[in-house]
């Protein structure tokens, strides 16, 4: 049995997410499926990331075992033929059995996109957080900067709360502004569910005045904090970018 890795992108506006949900159109259920008519095969996708409902990938992983012998080129090509045009393979390998895309990576990045300029072309809405306001653009880099470390996420993750350990180490996390175009990216050991949005949310706050720097600072010594928690931005400005093993 061969142990495959998948390297995926997708446009994420019409899927309610990455897990398969019996119900409605997900990235993993799709994909499963094609891998069932192209193979016979009923598989188990493994994903790197579990992204919500609307959030796009660039570079999410996956893992799953055939048994069959088809070969890796026939497999890729009737994938992407059969797949939506918003879901692609760019990579598919063999890899050593023991390999576990989510187990084993060492670290995930996102990306989030807001654009503040008034007008919005239309050529970009899905794929951005339209905010047409003037931010305080030097108080939310500051910010951003606060989040790298390790850090109780719980009130970045209220779902989480007494479930589940919510430590994460968060290797980088800054703003690149292109005009009016600003992009945070942030990389960590590992998320969250909303986790990525709602520190998005609270940085945006911090650049309308809302919150401070010392708000931020406070945030992630407390745990039990829950009323500095800023809304969660929307889903459609976020981007997983890359999985490192």
């Amino acid at each position: 049995m061969r142990n495959l890795k998948l390297t995926i992108e997708y446009e994420g506006t019409n899927y309610h997410g990455w897990q398969f949900q019996p119900n409605s159109p997900t990235i993993q259920g799709i994909i499963q499926d094609k891998i069932l008519t192209i193979t016979g095969e009923r598989v188990k996708l493994i994903g790197a990331g579990r992204t919500d409902a609307g959030v796009h990938a660039t570079g999410q992983v996956a893992n799953f075992r055939l048994k069959g012998d088809i070969p890796l080129p026939t497999l890729w090509k009737g994938l992407n033929s059969l797949l939506p045009s918003d879901i692609r393979i760019t990579e598919l390998q063999q890899v050593e059995d023991k390999f576990h895309a989510r187990y084993h990576a060492k670290s995930k990045e996102y990306k989030y996109q807001i654009f503040t300029g008034m007008v919005l072309s239309p050529f970009f809405y899905r794929y951005v957080y339209h905010l047409p306001l003037k931010l305080r653009l030097e108080e939310m880099f500051a910010a951003a900067e606060l989040f790298v470390g390790q850090h109780d996420f719980t009130p970045l993750s209220p779902a989480v709360r007494g479930k589940k350990n919510a430590i994460r180490e968060v290797f980088s996390s800054s703003f690149i502004q292109q005009k009016e175009m600003l992009i945070y990216r942030i990389r960590a050991n590992g998320f969250l569910q909303y986790m990525t949005r709602n520190i998005v949310g609270s940085l945006i706050e911090v650049g309308k005045g809302k919150l401070s720097r010392e708000n931020i600072q406070e945030l992630l010594k407390n745990p039990d904090l829950s009323d500095l928690v800023a809304p969660t931005a929307p889903p459609q400005g976020l981007f997983l970018i890359k999985i490192e093993y």
